[in-house]
């Protein structure tokens, strides 16, 4: 086979192994989750506000033999996406708060997150709500075109056949 693997350096593909498809196709959407998890973290740990809890949230779920999909805390979204300060559009989100008080739960995940008092945290609450949360852009981020170009370029390689990667944002209804 001509040209390098960017994903598949490492785990071993070889002539045999492209005799094999199933193998090495399972082989490669292996490798590709666990490398786009690791980069979705890394990215998370020093973009997102939070404990790390979110971080490690974030993991493949096989789909089918060939298929995969990440899945994370339901607040993954909002991290990602930023959510708008009350009455206002001021980080084009899809989401807002709705409304300016602050939740008995908001100040207790804040207290717990950074340690702080109770009445800190709902202090800190009330500005997250006053100015909204500022999109980390995680998904554009980590899986941008030279990524999915590089997982198409290795399925060229695995297969012989010509790939166009995209991909799509799941939406829950």
């Amino acid at each position: 086979m001509a040209g390098d693997f960017d994903f598949l350096e490492g785990i071993g593909i070889s002539t045999s192994d492209v005799e094999q498809p199933s193998t090495v196709y399972q082989k490669f959407i292996v490798e590709v989750s666990n490398q786009l998890i690791k980069d979705l973290r890394a990215y998370i740990k020093a973009n997102a506000n939070n404990t790390g809890g979110l971080a490690s949230s974030v993991v493949p779920f096989p789909t089918g033999a060939l298929s995969f999909e990440i899945q994370a805390d339901d607040y993954f979204k909002f991290q990602d996406q930023g959510v708008n300060a009350v009455g206002s559009n001021n980080h084009n989100s899809e989401f807002s708060f709705r409304y300016p008080g602050v939740s008995h739960n908001m100040a207790k995940a804040i207290q717990e997150a950074y340690g702080v008092t109770s009445s800190h945290a709902f202090a800190i609450s009330s500005k997250i709500k006053e100015h909204g949360i500022r999109p980390k852009k995680i998904i554009e981020t980590v899986l941008n075109e030279k990524v999915l170009d590089k997982i198409a370029n290795d399925l060229a390689e695995v297969t012989g056949l010509i790939f166009s990667i995209k991909f799509e944002k799941a939406t829950k209804q």
